[in-house]
């Protein structure tokens, strides 16, 4: 099965894709959902295999949803002019702002929200897990000090993201990036 480790998470490098969940991850961007059967098909392994090696739906999303997450933050460091903790600042930013307008992830939103909050936004799973590892990681590069441990910090700014996008899915509320990235700006400077 997938590792489910959050240490060593490099955000700022394209990640390696395993070939199963690369499948998976164009079904998705595809349909917009991810069906196990379909996908046990296009892999060429039968069902009982797939889920044995790489874990129930939840997991797979939960790593098509990393790889898109992955993928967005290893372009938006390489893009960014910025340095320090501004380049971490406008980096989440633009995060957040993709992840509201993505296809996929609203669509997957709309049709299945108690899967997707929970599969993205769990401690258990692979993406928000791996986001703050990641996360604290540049943090502590780029930080010069503060009495807030980085993992924990990371994390916190990780919950302020996810309750700013997903808003209106938590509470009905539009979401808000620019009072996010403000909050987040006060607690990383």
């Amino acid at each position: 099965m997938l590792s489910h480790a959050a240490t060593n998470v490099n955000l700022t490098t394209e990640p390696e894709v395993d070939p199963v969940i690369a499948l998976a991850l164009r079904q998705f961007l595809r349909e917009s959902r991810l069906d196990m059967g379909d996908l046990a098909t296009a892999a060429g392994i039968g069902r009982a295999t797939l889920y044995r090696r790489y874990g129930d739906r939840d997991r797979v999303l939960g790593e098509v949803l990393w790889a898109i997450t992955h993928r967005e933050w290893a372009r938006l460091w390489q893009a960014s002019e910025k340095r320090g903790m501004g380049k971490v600042i406008a980096v989440l930013d633009q995060a957040m702002r993709d992840t509201v307008a993505s296809p996929a992830l609203r669509a997957l939103l709309e049709r299945d929200p108690e899967t997707a909050l929970r599969v993205l936004t769990s401690q258990q799973g692979v993406v928000q897990s791996r986001l703050v590892a990641g996360l604290a990681e540049l943090i502590d590069a780029e930080r010069h000090s503060s009495d807030i441990p980085v993992t924990k910090l990371a994390y916190a700014v990780v919950r302020l993201a996810e309750s700013f996008c997903y808003s209106d899915v938590i509470t009905g509320a539009p979401p808000d990036i620019d009072t996010a990235t403000d909050i987040i700006r006060k607690l990383l400077t």
